[in-house]
């Protein structure tokens, strides 16, 4: 939350926000992301889709670590939470026609990191892409609840998204 004056010029609230976001990235965690042999860019572009993906700091630290064997492994993010910031949508399971749309954003469609961060960054989601905690799933989901599933195989992802999504 930023305290900002009605008269304030748009370059002042920036100003305020990255003198802000320069106090949370620490020595110590730039020497993290550099390394980890990754930009700030590439930092804040994860945090973005993690902070969108879920919601509990133990969850986004498992989930960065999925998204980062994945990209890793060449495989796409599959990201709702990218699509939902192309169609504008909020929902939990993104339709098939959502799947299909036609935009860098879609992490269905196209593989690595989306061109750019698809919100603000939250110090949680940074930290998490930052510390991911070590596991062994490639898949997870969400629940309309906010639970978060994990699967270690397609098939076991599948079945998960009968059972809590369907």
């Amino acid at each position: 939350t930023y305290r900002v004056f009605r008269n304030a010029s748009a370059e002042e609230i920036v100003k305020k926000m990255l003198d802000n976001f320069g106090k949370k990235l620490t020595p110590d965690l730039l020497q993290e992301i550099k390394r980890r042999d990754k930009t700030i860019f590439e930092i804040i572009t994860l945090e973005s889709v993690i902070e969108k993906e879920v919601r509990h700091p133990d969850d986004m630290k498992l989930v960065a670590d999925v998204f980062y064997k994945r990209l890793n492994a060449g495989i796409a993010l599959q990201s709702d939470a990218t699509v939902n910031y192309v169609t504008g949508k909020g929902l939990t399971q993104p339709t098939a026609e959502d799947l299909k749309t036609d935009s860098p954003y879609n992490t269905y469609k196209f593989r690595g990191l989306p061109p750019g961060p698809i919100t603000n960054p939250g110090l949680n989601a940074i930290m998490a892409a930052i510390y991911p905690t070590p596991n062994q799933y490639y898949y997870f989901l969400t629940t309309a609840d906010g639970q978060v599933i994990y699967s270690k195989t397609y098939d076991e992802h599948v079945a998960n998204k009968r059972k809590y999504l369907d």
